[in-house]
């Protein structure tokens, strides 16, 4: 990763968590809604949008843990054959 994009992204990473009304900003629409709703419709939409941006980051971390354990298994068990075939 170069300089560059180092910087930027912990730029980006600062502002988002120094200015956190920024990062919780929402659409007119969702704004108008959760207003009239009260502060447990506020608070169930907000959970909603937590559990919709974890997902992907769930589904993908199980698909590449599950990855790295069968290559890791698959090299394991290849050192296994090959010390057993190599001469000592």
């Amino acid at each position: 990763m170069t300089a560059r994009r180092l910087l930027t992204l912990w730029t980006v990473l600062a502002a988002v968590v120094l200015a956190p009304e920024l990062a919780q900003a929402q659409c007119a629409m969702c704004v108008a809604a959760l207003e009239q709703g009260g502060e447990e419709m506020a608070a169930g939409f907000n959970r909603g949008i937590l559990f919709l941006l974890g997902m992907p980051y769930l589904v993908f971390g199980i698909i590449g843990a599950s990855w790295l354990f069968k290559r890791h298994k698959r090299e394991k068990q290849l050192r296994l054959t090959n010390n057993r075939t190599s001469p000592t």
